[in-house]
C-alpha cells in the first residue's frame, strides 16, 4: 500500500529552505523601501512641474513654479523645504495678493532638491505657451543621508518636458543627463 504525503526529513528541508529565501528576501526589504521613496520624491515633483505647464497652457498665463510655501517664494534651492506653483498675473516673478495658487508640494526632508540651469534663477517660468524662459536644466535630488545609490536627478527640456534618468549600467548609481554617476555635492 503507498501513502501519499511527506516525510518528516523532507518537510524539516522544505522548510529549511523556505526559511533561507525569506531571510534573503527581508534583507532587501529596507533597500527596496528606500529606493522607492527616492522615486516616489521624484514622481511627486515631476507631477508638479506637469502641472505648472499645463496650467500656463490651459490658462493661457505666466505660470512660476518656485521653492516655498504660501508665504511666497524661498531662496535658491530650497526645493526640499516646500513647492509653490502660481499664476503671475502681474508677471513679477513673485507670489502676492493678486496671484493665484495653482499647486504646492509639502517640504521633502528626505531629499535635497538643487536646480541647475541655463539661466540662474531661484523659480522655473512657464510661459502661456507652456514652454520654460530657456530654463533648460535639471533637477538634482540628493539624499538627506549620505547614499548615492538614492541619488536621482529630473532633466526638463526648453519645451517644459521632463524625464527621469536612470541607471543604465547597472551598478546601482543612476546617471546624470551625459551618462555620467550622478554626484551629490554636500556643503
Amino acid at each position: 500500500m503507498h501513502k501519499n504525503g511527506f516525510t518528516l526529513v523532507e518537510l524539516l528541508i522544505t522548510l529549511v529552505i523556505a526559511g533561507i529565501l525569506f531571510a534573503f528576501s527581508f534583507g532587501a526589504l529596507p533597500d527596496l523601501v528606500e529606493r522607492q521613496k527616492a522615486r516616489s520624491v521624484v514622481d511627486r515633483f515631476a507631477a508638479i512641474v506637469a502641472l505648472a505647464r499645463l496650467s500656463a497652457i490651459t490658462r493661457n498665463v505666466t505660470t512660476i513654479l518656485c521653492p516655498g510655501q504660501q508665504d511666497g517664494c524661498g531662496s535658491r534651492n530650497t526645493w526640499h523645504q516646500g513647492t509653490l506653483v502660481f499664476a503671475d498675473h502681474n508677471r513679477n516673478h513673485q507670489y502676492d495678493a493678486e496671484d493665484e495658487i495653482i499647486g504646492q508640494l509639502p517640504p521633502m526632508p528626505e531629499m535635497r532638491i538643487q536646480w541647475r540651469a541655463f539661466r540662474a534663477r531661484s523659480y522655473l517660468r512657464f510661459t502661456p505657451k507652456g514652454v520654460t524662459d530657456w530654463q533648460n536644466g535639471h533637477f538634482l535630488f540628493c539624499p538627506a543621508e549620505p547614499n548615492l545609490k538614492l541619488a536621482r536627478q529630473l532633466v526638463l527640456n526648453h519645451a517644459g518636458r521632463t524625464y527621469r534618468t536612470n541607471d543604465s549600467n547597472g551598478d546601482g548609481i543612476h546617471e546624470d543627463a551625459r551618462g555620467r554617476p550622478i554626484v551629490c555635492n554636500r556643503g
